[in-house]
C-alpha cells in the first residue's frame, strides 16, 4: 500500500472492506472498487473534475482507437520492470492505466487518482485489480518515496508532489499537447487559434527522454464527432454557431500532436 490517510498523513493498510490508518481514520471501498481519500473540505465543488457524461465520451473515443500512435509511444518509454510501481495522476477513467495492463504492466503495480469520484468509479469498474482513488493532485495522499514511475497526460499537478512520492532517480513521463494539437478544429473555434506553448520543466526533475507524438485521426459518423467534442473543454469555449456546425459534421479529420517527456527525479 502506498497511500496516506488524508486525515492525519498516517499510512493506511488494506482491510476486507476498508482502508484504515493506526489513528482510526476508516475510508470505506466502493462496490465498484474504488476508495474515496478527498475529504469534503478540501472540495471546490460538489462533484469536482469531469463529469460522467464527459468521461463516457472519453472512454468511446479512446477505445476506438484514435489515439493509438500515443499509447503505443507511452508503453515504450514505460517498460516494466520488475518490482516497479506506477501511479496514473489524473487517471480518469482509467484508459492509460488499461493499456499499461496490456502492454505487460501486472494490475498490483499500478495505481491511479483522480479528483473526479465518475472517473474513480469508472476505472474501478472497468479493472477491479487495479487500485483507483479519489484525490486531488496538489497533497497527493502517497506516501514520500514510494512510487518508482509516475504517468501524467494532460493532468495539473503540484510539482513538490510529484518530486515527493517518487523515489529518488524515479520517472515521470508527462504528456503535453504538442504545438498544433487539434489545429483544425482550433481553426474552426477561434477568430485567432493559437499553438500551444512548449511544455514547462517540473522542478525537481531532470529532462531523460523527449519525444513528439505526431499525427491524424479520422472521426466517422456524427455520433463520433458528438463524443469527441464533449471531451474536448476548450470546445466550449469557442464559438458557439462553430461548434454547432462541428456537430452536424459526418466526417472530421483532426491532428494529434503531443510532446512525451521522460523526466527523472533529481536526488
Amino acid at each position: 500500500m502506498i497511500w496516506l490517510c488524508p486525515v492525519c498523513q498516517s499510512a493506511i493498510e488494506n482491510t476486507r472492506d476498508s482502508w484504515c490508518c493506526a489513528n482510526g481514520h476508516s475510508f470505506d471501498r466502493a462496490r465498484e472498487g474504488y476508495v474515496n481519500l478527498l475529504p469534503a473540505n478540501r472540495k471546490r465543488s460538489r462533484e469536482p473534475g469531469d463529469s460522467a457524461d464527459m468521461l463516457r465520451a472519453r472512454r468511446r473515443f479512446l477505445e476506438a482507437g484514435h489515439y493509438r500512435p500515443l499509447v503505443d509511444a507511452i508503453a515504450a518509454l514505460l517498460p516494466y520492470r520488475s518490482g516497479r510501481q506506477l501511479l496514473d495522476i489524473g487517471s480518469g477513467e482509467g484508459f492509460y492505466t488499461r493499456q499499461l495492463l496490456r502492454a505487460g504492466w501486472p494490475a498490483g503495480a499500478l495505481g491511479g487518482l483522480d479528483i473526479s469520484k465518475a472517473g474513480a468509479r469508472m476505472a474501478a469498474k472497468a479493472q477491479l485489480d487495479i487500485q483507483y482513488v479519489v484525490a486531488g493532485s496538489y497533497a497527493i495522499p502517497v506516501q514520500t518515496d514510494s512510487v518508482d514511475q509516475l504517468l501524467r497526460v494532460f493532468a495539473p499537478a503540484a510539482d513538490s508532489e510529484l518530486k515527493r512520492i517518487v523515489n529518488p532517480g524515479g520517472t515521470l513521463l508527462d504528456v503535453a499537447p504538442g504545438p498544433v494539437h487539434l489545429w483544425s478544429l482550433k481553426r474552426a473555434l477561434y477568430e485567432e487559434p493559437r499553438e500551444h506553448a512548449p511544455p514547462k520543466p517540473v522542478e525537481g526533475f531532470a529532462p531523460e527522454v523527449e519525444m513528439r507524438c505526431s499525427f491524424r485521426f479520422v472521426l466517422d459518423g456524427t455520433a463520433a464527432v458528438a463524443d469527441f467534442l464533449a471531451m474536448t473543454p476548450f470546445a466550449w469555449k469557442g464559438d458557439s454557431s462553430a461548434r454547432e456546425a462541428l456537430e452536424q459534421q459526418e466526417r472530421l479529420e483532426l491532428e494529434g500532436d503531443f510532446v512525451l517527456r521522460r523526466l527523472v527525479a533529481k536526488p
